[in-house]
């Protein structure tokens, strides 16, 4: 009985499933055909400009013209990547960019940047945004703050699993979009800075150098396997998933075709399957193999928070099919197309206008040519007329009915009945695309964000000091220039709170809370006296790194200052008015643009790093459960690269993740290298493993600049970072 009815319950979901949408990758147009050939319901693509994958190939500005209308004569959709941070300049090229795809009917655009979110949704009404897996959205509360900005589909982090994944669809309702094959990031997506910081490369700006596939403590310790679904495909289409999104834009069209079509094929069989069970077929899991695959597969995320098993350690290496097999395997799935079936009618009669009338679901062309003549010796039958209307060749229709009524002793040329047919197909593609355009009369307005220019900058500056471990506090708290106490979330439980509470503000000082980068599985339900300690009042400040935390501030009434944290990127004022806009306060600089970007950004209040180490990479991974086995607690481990460099991992195991830090600090030496326009509101110092002889080093060497404006010299090893050079 129990099993008759988990086989009932199963079916229903199955008879009641939403229609799956499989979606591909397009490196270049020739991928492009092949993703809709193969069996694509969507593609994605990045043009020329803004995409995250800046060295492929890409489609310019006709051809994405072009694919889109493509697209919607196949009964697709077409996708536009605009996945990147961007800056000033590049926001005031935005709208041009978009206007003529907006235009010809592009399906969505799929974003990273909450000022390009706030730009197209204000300058583009009716098209429709999908947060991209760069904004990094792990939880239903950032789900709902981008619902509320007018997001229609998320692409969540690929490392949660399934379990929250359903979790968060029953919460929120929204489409999620979810990649079911390809290669994976070690780090969160959008969370990672370490080909920027150490290569120039930034990946937030789609040029990622892949530092993680390089080699650390003589092991591939970071290099990820390729995902691969396919058998777990029932629980995902289960799961609610609206989107199966295949990762790819590298690659090639042979590989899109093969891997496109393989899915098409399982997807189909499960929902239109009668029967119950599910099984795939070994050759095709070998042949998803060999098109591309980076040392074995894993199956992602979805049963698995992280793991050795997910990871090339001892081979990184790929391998792939020759180039005869692959193109064999583009021929299996991707040489044809199932052409789109027309119904069509042709009337010849004597002197008059030759007629096309064409159909297609709903639409309808008339066409008039030129008119017939009375036949002088060989008249033009209808057998020949039909013939000739009917060689629709390359484009994309053929006729399922095709009647012809012609008159008899008629000539018509057949240059006449070519450009006839080629005329009323014409017609009817317009007809047909005509649903997808779009007039926009209004020239894109540049954005001018309001900013207080009365800054007073003979102030004395206000010094955030951030400390992620106990030991530190009595150092930071010893130095009276420090203004605020910054307590990493990780060190505080309801005791904690209290004691924290009592030291900071007896001296005198402020205490702010830094909340966790990743927040996952309800945190804040897990931890409600975090939530009742910021109803209280108890944090005169909090950090926070991501949309969850911004949205849960909103909704327990916090009233205290919000400074958003390095991964709320917010490189161009559009981002500065957004993230104003859900309630923070002060924005902490982008540390990956140069002085001169910096102070093109218009933001009366900012905080500016001045000393610690950055966050390389935050990720579901860990380096010791990797190497030995997990231990359950928040100590540290060494990455060391080919140079000798060593970069420490950061555990933070109540929460699961791991954050990799820069081999050296951050730290500005001289006041004189931040830009003078900038008048930052306030200047953070942020320790994260030093020793206490380290930390008070550091804040000496500050207190003598900032406050008694002594210049100093340190033989510390530090960087910069961007501030000199920038990047691309």
């Amino acid at each position: 009985m129990t099993a008759l009815f988990i086989w009932f319950q199963k079916i229903m979901i199955r008879t009641d499933v939403q229609m799956i949408e499989l979606l591909s990758p397009a490196g270049d147009y020739e991928s492009f055909l092949a993703a809709v050939h193969a069996g694509a319901d969507a593609v994605y693509a990045g043009g020329d400009r803004f995409g995250a994958r800046a060295y492929a190939k890409n489609l310019n500005k006709d051809e994405l013209c072009e694919a889109i209308d493509y697209a919607h004569l196949h009964g697709k959709r077409f996708y536009l990547t605009v996945n990147t941070i961007l800056k000033n300049k590049e926001m005031e090229e935005l709208c041009d960019y978009i206007a003529p795809l907006y235009e010809t009917g592009l399906d969505a655009v799929i974003i990273q940047d909450i000022g390009v979110l706030s730009l197209l949704s204000r300058e583009f009404p009716g098209l429709s945004i999908h947060a991209s897996t760069q904004m990094a959205v792990t939880d239903s509360e950032g789900i709902n703050m981008l619902k509320e900005l007018g997001v229609q589909r998320v692409v969540p982090a690929r490392e949660l699993s399934l379990s929250e994944l359903k979790y968060i669809f029953r919460e929120t309702g929204i489409e999620l979009e979810c990649f079911i094959h390809g290669a994976m990031c070690y780090s969160y997506s959008g969370k990672c800075l370490f080909s920027s910081i150490a290569g120039g490369r930034s990946g937030n700006r789609g040029r990622c150098a892949q530092p993680c596939r390089l080699p650390y403590n003589k092991k591939y310790s970071m290099s990820m396997r390729d995902m691969n679904t396919l058998k777990i495909l029932p629980d995902l289409i289960d799961a609610g998933i609206a989107s199966f999104k295949i990762e790819g834009r590298m690659k090639s069209a042979e590989y899109v075709a093969g891997v496109t079509g393989i899915y098409r094929k399982y997807i189909d069989r499960y929902i239109h399957s009668k029967d119950i069970t599910y099984s795939v077929d070994e050759e095709d899991i070998k042949t998803l193999n060999n098109i591309y695959t980076r040392s074995g597969n894993c199956q992602g995320y979805y049963y698995k928070h992280n793991g050795r098993e997910m990871i090339s350690v001892d081979k990184p290496s790929y391998s792939t099919m020759d180039k005869d097999e692959l193109k064999k395997l583009y021929d299996r799935y991707a040489a044809h197309t199932e052409k789109i079936r027309i119904q069509g009618s042709v009337t010849a009669k004597s002197n008059e206008p030759l007629k096309i009338e064409l159909t297609c679901s709903g639409h309808k062309s008339v066409y008039y040519g030129g008119k017939s003549e009375p036949a002088q010796s060989h008249p033009t039958e209808a057998h020949a007329i039909k013939k000739q209307i009917n060689r629709l060749g390359d484009t994309c229709f053929k006729f399922s009915a095709l009647d012809v009524y012609a008159d008899k002793d008629i000539f018509l040329p057949v240059s006449l009945i070519n450009r006839a047919r080629r005329e009323a197909v014409r017609l009817l593609e317009n007809e047909i695309l005509s649903d997808f355009r779009r007039n926009r009369t209004t020239a894109c307005e540049k954005s001018i964000i309001e900013t207080d220019e009365s800054v007073n900058t003979s102030r004395s500056p206000f010094i955030n000091c951030r400390i992620d471990r106990e030991y530190m506090l009595d150092s930071v708290l010893e130095h009276d220039f420090v203004n605020a106490v910054t307590i990493d979330a990780a060190l505080l439980d309801q005791d904690s709170i209290r004691y924290f509470n009592e030291r900071v503000h007896d001296k005198k000082k402020l205490l702010f809370i830094a909340l966790p980068m990743i927040i996952r599985n309800r945190y804040f339900k897990r931890n409600p006296h975090i939530t009742e300690a910021l109803c209280r009042g108890v944090f005169d400040g909090v950090l926070a790194d991501n949309y969850e935390s911004l949205y849960h501030l909103k909704l327990c009434g916090y009233r205290g200052v919000v400074i958003s944290d390095l991964h709320l990127y917010c490189a161009n004022n559009e981002a500065v008015s957004a993230l104003g806009s859900l309630g923070v306060n002060v924005m902490t600089y982008p540390v990956e643009l140069n002085s001169r970007e910096l102070a093109s950004l218009k933001c009366g209040t900012g905080e500016f790093i001045l000393y610690g180490r950055l966050p390389m990479m935050v990720s579901a991974q860990c380096t010791q459960k990797t190497k030995y086995k997990c231990i359950h607690d928040n100590g540290t481990g060494e990455l060391k690269d080919r140079f000798g460099n060593i970069f420490m991992c950061v555990r933070n195991c109540s929460e699961c993740y791991t954050v990799v830090l820069n081999c050296v600090p951050n730290m500005l030496t001289s006041l004189v290298d931040i830009p003078q326009k900038m008048h930052p509101y306030s200047y953070r110092i942020h320790f994260t493993i030093e020793d206490n002889e380290t930390v008070n080093e550091v804040l000496d060497y500050y207190n003598d600049i900032l406050i008694k404006g002594i210049e100093r010299n340190t033989d510390k090893k530090h960087t910069l970072g961007h501030l000199k050079r920038g990047v691309e």
